[in-house]
C-alpha cells in the first residue's frame, strides 16, 4: 500500500465506519499496534535525519482495554511540534476516519457523516492512544529519537528513559504510562514494535513503513472542507462509530 499517496488526498473519504477499524476511547482510536497477521519481513529504513523535521509512515495497532481487543492500521503524517495527520483505515485499506492536529486544536473526522468533533489536541491525542501526548512525545515513539539525549527538553519533562546494550533508548516511563521497544528496525535505533501500557489499556505498536522529511503536499493540511461537515459532539461521534442510531 503507498500510504504517501493516501495521506496526500485533500480530504477524508467517504466510506463506512466498522467499530472493528476504530475503537472507542483508549481502546477506541490508537492506531498503531502489531497485530497477530502482520509482515515480519525484514523491512529497513534510512537513518533518521540529524535535522528531523517531518516524519511519514504506516503502522498497525492492537489495543486492549476491559477484557476487548480491537486491531487497526492507519497512515501518518507528523511535523514536529507543528502539526499532524493520521487516517486511520478499514480492512480494505479505505479511509474510515481523519485526525487532524494543529497547534493547540485537534479534529476527529468521520466523512461518512461529513461530521467531525473538535477539541484541544490533548483531548483528540488521548481518544486515540488512551493517553495525551505531545507531538515531541510522539516523535521519541516513533523514531526512536527522544530530543537528541532524551532530556533537557520541556516538552518532555517527566520521562524517565533508558537505553539498551546499543545506546539505543529502549524503554520509558512517565507517571502512569510506560513503553518498551520489543523490536528495532534492522541497524536502527528506529523502534519497529513497541508495547506501551496505561492505566486504562495496553497495546502493542508496529510501524510497517517510515520516511523523513519528505516534500509535502499543500493540501495535507488544508481544513477547508471541514466548511462543508457540520460540527458534533464525541457523543454523536462514538455513536456513530459504534452504528448506534
Amino acid at each position: 500500500m503507498n500510504a504517501g499517496r493516501m495521506m496526500r488526498h485533500p480530504g477524508p473519504r467517504r466510506t463506512p465506519v466498522k467499530r472493528t477499524v476504530v475503537v472507542l476511547g483508549c481502546a477506541a482510536l490508537a492506531a498503531v499496534l502489531l497485530g497477530e497477521g502482520c509482515s515480519r519481513r525484514r523491512a529497513v529504513i534510512a537513518p533518521v535525519p540529524l535535522a528531523l523535521s517531518e516524519v511519514e509512515g504506516y503502522a498497525s495497532l492492537k489495543l486492549i482495554q476491559n477484557g476487548e481487543t480491537a486491531k487497526s492500521k492507519f497512515s501518518f503524517i507528523l511535523e514536529l511540534s507543528r502539526r499532524a495527520r493520521v487516517e486511520i483505515h478499514d480492512p480494505l485499506g479505505r479511509t474510515a476516519a481523519v485526525i487532524f492536529i494543529d497547534d493547540r486544536d485537534g479534529y476527529f473526522v468521520l466523512a461518512s457523516e461529513k461530521a467531525y468533533w473538535k477539541a484541544t489536541a490533548d483531548e483528540i491525542i488521548a481518544k486515540f492512544l488512551g493517553t495525551p501526548l505531545s507531538l515531541p512525545e510522539i516523535a521519541g515513539l516513533l523514531c526512536g529519537r527522544w530530543s537528541g539525549k532524551g532530556e533537557g527538553d520541556a516538552a518532555l519533562a517527566g520521562w524517565t528513559l533508558n537505553r539498551d546494550g546499543e545506546g539505543r533508548w529502549a524503554s520509558g516511563r512517565r507517571e502512569a504510562l510506560a513503553f518498551k521497544v520489543r523490536e528495532f528496525f534492522p541497524n536502527s535505533p528506529v523502534p519497529r514494535r513497541v508495547e506501551f501500557q496505561t492505566l486504562s489499556c495496553q497495546g502493542n505498536l508496529s510501524l510497517l513503513s517510515m520516511e523523513f522529511n519528505k516534500p509535502l503536499a499543500v493540501s495535507v493540511f488544508d481544513l477547508d472542507f471541514l466548511n462543508r461537515y457540520a460540527s458534533k459532539s464525541w457523543e454523536y461521534i462514538e455513536k456513530a462509530l459504534r452504528h448506534e442510531d
